[in-house]
């Protein structure tokens, strides 16, 4: 059995389709993806903006206006007209992002404004602040152009809509104060009054459900080792086919062999399992040190995952392999199909997939269970966002489940089949 363990683990390398499919191929997938889904998360960051802020008299005047300038950025601007450069607004220090939100030029006038936003496409737009001191904000058409774009520069549209919010919310508070004051000037005098307008209301408020930060595009990766579990069912395949004697003239002499049938698909069962197992360590590698894709920082489980899927994907081609009256390549054709099929209800190729394969879920739950390489997606779900591993190994005794049942099935397929001629 070790002969035929090391034998069929050398014919496994040296195949040199299945090793561009079960190494290269998953790489290069994966830099695929990498390159679609690089600045996903770049989308939802704070990005610092060039500004421009006119600095005239109706500035000078509104201290409020000029206090919520400088809370979002880092160097106020201290215009000569103005005098030195006002106390910033507290900020909290969860959001210093926000103190990075604008980088600002000091010009004179409105149309030193409009200028300097036509001529310098890096300047967003520009603040102006009227007599009755509320901030508003001017951004260029090609800042409009770009933020539309979804190529442009990730993050800007998120943080022109920060800052907007943060402009309107101003507005907003400086014109209920003046109206209040209007009518009741002595609520200037009532320290909780002054107190409550000095406050910054939190309308949100931030809620980890998961036991990781979601990522949208990890769960293609997770799709795509799925998928490269199920194609290395082709070296289970191969295995069981290599000691069938209608398949091959190695079939032929191995039938002749005085080791046992049982030990010759254990030997290649097992250097299968191992090729299968070393396939998807190397794309796990990749897809987390290249990627960046976390598997949330449960190694034990997560190589606990990929010894299973290995053994599952090894044991459904041990069936596929058993089946009679079909031929070596008809089969390989089979693993093929069946691999790329059950990869589109797991969601794998794009966002219509993926839409399928939650609509797949919700609406036929059992469809979801009996396909193994939804099953083997949600190993790496189940590690990264759920808190107990209860979840995790629900889904491990359901492949289990599907190994054993594939495995008893091969057996029954394997001691039925007799030659009466070769």
């Amino acid at each position: 059995m070790w002969s035929t363990f090391l034998t069929t683990l050398r014919i496994n390398l040296r195949e040199k389709s299945s090793l561009f499919w079960l190494f290269c191929f998953p790489i290069l997938l994966s830099t695929m993806f990498l390159g679609m889904f690089g600045n996903l998360d770049a989308t939802y960051e704070i990005t610092t903006m060039r500004f421009a802020v006119v600095t005239d008299a109706a500035y000078c005047k509104a201290e409020g206006a000029q206090q919520l300038i400088s809370a979002m950025q880092r160097t106020p601007v201290a215009p000569q007209a103005c005098g030195t450069a006002p106390a910033a607004m507290d900020v909290d220090a969860d959001d210093t992002d926000l103190r990075d939100l604008l980088d600002l030029t000091a010009v004179d006038t409105v149309g030193d404004a409009s200028d300097l936003i036509n001529d310098d496409h890096d300047v967003r737009g520009f603040l102006t602040v009227d007599g009755d001191g509320m901030v508003h904000m001017t951004i260029s058409r090609a800042t409009v152009s770009n933020a539309n774009d979804a190529m442009g520069s990730p993050g800007l549209p998120i943080s022109l809509s920060i800052l907007n919010g943060a402009i309107g919310m101003f507005n907003r508070q400086t014109l209920t104060v003046a109206q209040i004051v209007d009518t009741d000037p002595a609520t200037l005098h009532n320290a909780v009054f002054t107190a409550a307008v000095q406050e910054t209301p939190d309308f949100t408020r931030q809620v980890r459900l998961t036991n990781f930060k979601p990522d949208e595009s990890a769960r293609y990766y997770y799709a795509l080792l799925a998928m490269t579990a199920l194609m290395a069912m082709t070296f289970a395949v191969t295995t069981v086919c290599s000691t069938q004697a209608n398949l091959s003239a190695l079939g032929m002499r191995r039938s002749l062999a005085p080791l046992t049938r049982l030990r010759q698909l254990m030997g290649g069962f097992l250097a299968s399992w191992l090729c299968t197992f070393c396939s998807l360590l190397v794309a796990l590698l990749y897809i987390h040190f290249v990627c960046r894709i976390s598997f949330g920082g449960r190694w034990a489980a997560t190589l606990l995952a990929i010894v299973v899927a290995s053994f599952a994907s090894n044991a459904l081609g041990t069936l596929l392999g058993s089946l009679p009256k079909l031929t070596a390549g008809t089969k390989i054709g089979l693993t093929t199909a069946i691999s790329c099929a059950l990869s589109l209800l797991s969601g794998l190729y794009g966002s219509g997939a993926m839409a399928l394969s939650d609509w797949i879920q919700r609406n036929a739950p059992a469809v979801a269970t009996i396909n193994p390489t939804q099953q083997v997606t949600n190993l790496f779900y189940d590690i990264l966002y759920y808190d107990s591993y209860a979840p995790f190994f629900r889904t491990v005794g359901i492949l289990l489940t599907m190994a054993v049942l594939a495995l008893a099935l091969a057996t029954v397929f394997l001691r039925r089949q007799r030659y009466a001629h070769l």
